[in-house]
């Protein structure tokens, strides 16, 4: 089956926030070797009601209301017609509406988070009489640029993190896709800046499914997303101890996103996301654009 030039340059989500991926590295598009796309992304993100554990709080601690603003640069490449390699440098800037953060002072932070780079194996492929199946593996690590780690808008974990990835795609002639992904993310450390013994970051599960329909004229695409630390502590527990990095994160995140092309090479993504349920995470509702930019090297 041959996939359009339209699939090969999307960004699923469009960015990462600085709370959760919003959608994993990885998809479920192969480029063929050579294709080159670059995405650069801006993505707006705002919450104000916070589970505390599995609590639904209606204000953030401290901040109250929390906006972020995500500048993204993606890119993927085609080794071969199987295997591609995929990069993702987010920037983000982060600010409450409330008081200063109690456990590091701060009342805003911005820098870069975790860059990613991840390869994606297309294992084997099934020729079905009107449709294909992919076999999708993938490793990716996540390496965090030094930020501080134990805050409410801490701009992530601050450790290095190792994905394991495998999934499947169908997608048929007509265009009609689904795509079904899991990964087990194992995490090391965080450093403490303030000193004191390092954070033990939790592992994570993360899955994601996506339905949609590329062509040639257009690409639509539904997501749901789901990550759980495999351990870990609430909020709201005794023993929390204002360690953010050690909490036990969990989400649901529901979404979709369009992308079109402008000309053959040039093409432009609009976005939307929300949490739907979580703990230990902002209920944070999504908008995202994006221009992708596709060649063939």
């Amino acid at each position: 089956m041959k996939t359009s030039k339209i699939v090969l340059g999307l960004v699923f989500g469009l960015a990462l926030t600085a709370q959760t991926n919003a959608q994993g590295l990885l998809d479920g598009f192969t480029p063929k070797k050579g294709d080159l796309s670059v995405t650069a992304s801006y993505t707006s993100s705002n919450y104000e009601k916070f589970y505390a554990g599995k609590t639904k709080m209606d204000a953030v601690p401290a901040h109250n209301e929390i906006d972020q603003n995500i500048y993204s640069l993606y890119a993927k490449y085609g080794i071969t017609n199987k295997l591609s390699v995929v990069l993702n440098a987010p920037y983000i800037s982060a600010e409450g509406n409330g008081i200063a953060d109690p456990f590091n002072g701060t009342s805003k932070q911005d820098g870069f988070q975790d860059i990613s780079v991840g390869l994606k194996y297309n294992a084997y492929t099934f020729d079905f009489d009107k449709l294909n199946l992919d076999v999708i593996t993938g490793l990716s690590v996540d390496i965090p640029t030094g930020y501080e780690a134990n805050g409410i808008l801490s701009l992530g974990n601050n450790t290095f993190s190792t994905n394991l990835t495998a999934g499947l795609h169908l997608q048929n002639n007509d265009g009609l896709f689904a795509t079904f992904l899991n990964s087990y993310q194992f995490k090391g450390d965080a450093d403490n800046t303030s000193g004191g013994a390092d954070f033990d970051v939790p592992n994570a599960y993360y899955a994601t499914t996506k339905i949609g329909y590329a062509s040639s004229f257009i690409y639509v695409e539904g997501w749901l997303d789901y990550l759980a630390s495999t351990d870990g502590v609430d909020i709201s527990d005794a023993t929390f101890g204002g360690n953010f990095p050690e909490t036990k994160v969990e989400y649901t995140r529901l979404g979709a996103t369009i992308y079109k092309n402008i000309i053959p090479e040039l093409g432009a993504s609009v976005g939307v996301s929300s949490v739907i349920d979580g703990r230990n995470i902002g209920k944070s509702t999504n908008f995202s654009v994006g221009l992708t930019y596709n060649l063939n090297i």
